[in-house]
């Protein structure tokens, strides 16, 4: 059983956020470096969530359509 990336978030809130959710859906992830990241996110960029391999597809279509899009990113002036 090997892991994957599923998603990669800017903190490591958001990450919590979308590995609880995952969770609720029966799908055990994991983020990587969580303690890591959260004393140097500065310095180290986004925060991995990771699923096992067999549940990747499954992870990606959860979070692409119960997680809203993150207002900065979609913010336009």
């Amino acid at each position: 059983m090997s892991l994957v990336v599923a998603e990669t978030y800017p903190n490591t809130m958001q990450a919590h956020i979308a590995r609880g959710l995952l969770e609720s859906h029966g799908i055990n992830a994991t983020i990587l470096h969580e303690h890591t990241h959260s004393t140097y996110s500065f310095a180290l960029g986004e925060v991995p969530l990771m699923v096992d391999e067999e549940n990747y597809i499954r992870a990606k279509e959860i979070l692409n359509e119960e997680l809203p899009p993150d207002p900065i990113e979609s913010f336009s002036a």
